[in-house]
C-alpha cells in the first residue's frame, strides 16, 4: 500500500462517528439534509491508484479506479502525506503545483480538506 493511501485511511479511521465531519458531509438546502456523497480519485505519482468514496455520512478508501468519479486528483503522494500529517492542505499543494485537480471542481477539494483538519484537531 502506498504511503498517502495509508495516511489517508488513518483520517478516515479518524471520520469515523465524528459528528462534526458527519456534518461536513451534508448540506442542508431548504432545510432538508442533503448527502454529500462524492468520489475522489486519486492517481498519484509511483502509486497504485485509489479512491476515497464519501456516500451516507461515512468514508472508505478502496484500491483501484472508479469511472464515475467527480473530482481526479494527481500529482506527489507525500502532499498527501503532508496533508494528511496536518503540514499543509490541498489548497496549498495545488498552488504548489504538487497536487492537479484534473477533473471536478476545487471546492470540493477544500471541502474535504476541512473534514481533514476536523479530524487533525481532535486527535
Amino acid at each position: 500500500m502506498g504511503a498517502a493511501k495509508e495516511a489517508l485511511k488513518g483520517i478516515i479511521n479518524g471520520m469515523e462517528g465524528n459528528a462534526k465531519v458527519e456534518d461536513m458531509f451534508s448540506t442542508n438546502l431548504g432545510g432538508k439534509d442533503v448527502p454529500w456523497d462524492i468520489v475522489f480519485q486519486f492517481n498519484l505519482n509511483k502509486e497504485e491508484a485509489f479512491f476515497l468514496e464519501i456516500k451516507e455520512k461515512k468514508a472508505r478508501s478502496l484500491d483501484g479506479i472508479n469511472p464515475k468519479a467527480e473530482v481526479v486528483l494527481t500529482g506527489d503522494p507525500n502532499s498527501i502525506v503532508n496533508i494528511c500529517n496536518g503540514k499543509g492542505d490541498f489548497t496549498h499543494a495545488i498552488s504548489r503545483e504538487e497536487i492537479t485537480v484534473v477533473e471536478g471542481k476545487v471546492m470540493d477539494v477544500i471541502r474535504l480538506t476541512k473534514a481533514i483538519t476536523i479530524v487533525l484537531k481532535t486527535k
